[in-house]
């Protein structure tokens, strides 16, 4: 009974998608896989749609940005906030401000200054998922993030949220700015690319 219970509480440890106030929060399906209905791989994976918005995204943010100003990490990257630790997908760091961190495998410290997201992989009450969004921008924001721009695949919006302005809502064939004068066309990517 007590190695289920150790064996239960390192994949609990190993089914946490981030931390916030000292509370866990979980990767979306973990239960099935306490119930051995799933792999910890299955409910940690991305769709092929998450996966080719995340290459279409840095591919175009790659060519863009300057390379001496900044740095693109992306594919869940651990920042410590204000209320605990975040995974972003895609995050784009001043150079100066990174270089210190980047041969370290440690949760980063500090926050990029633009975070985009893709859907989300954390478990959800049913009707929670708009405050989960609201509440991990705010966060961002809180802890030195500028923008968090965060794209919704089921209904195909993009939320664009900055300190201090109003939160805008977008549609995937507009243009959205990621930094001054650098601007993406998620349907002109996806066009391009399929």
């Amino acid at each position: 009974m007590s190695l289920t219970l150790s064996k239960n509480k390192t994949l609990l440890k190993d089914l946490i998608y981030e931390e916030v106030n000292g509370k866990p929060i979980y990767y979306k399906n973990y239960k099935l896989v306490i119930k051995g209905k799933k792999t910890t791989e299955e409910v940690k994976m991305s769709s092929a749609l998450q996966a080719l918005i995340l290459k279409l995204l840095s591919n175009f943010l790659e060519e863009t940005l300057e390379k001496k100003n900044y740095i693109i990490l992306y594919h869940e990257i651990g920042v410590k906030t204000k209320k605990g630790t975040r995974s972003i997908d895609l995050a784009i760091f001043k150079k100066q401000s990174i270089k210190p961190y980047l041969t370290k495998s440690k949760i980063l410290p500090i926050c990029p200054i633009i975070a985009i997201e893709i859907d989300t992989k954390a478990e959800l009450k049913e009707g929670e998922y708009m405050n989960y969004i609201h509440q991990k921008a705010n966060d961002l924001l809180n802890s030195g993030a500028e923008k968090v721009i965060w794209i919704l695949t089921k209904p195909k919006i993009i939320l664009i949220a900055q300190k201090e302005k109003s939160w805008e809502i977008k549609k995937w064939n507009d243009d959205i700015e990621v930094i001054e004068n650098i601007n993406f066309n998620l349907n002109r990517l996806l066009k391009e690319e399929i």
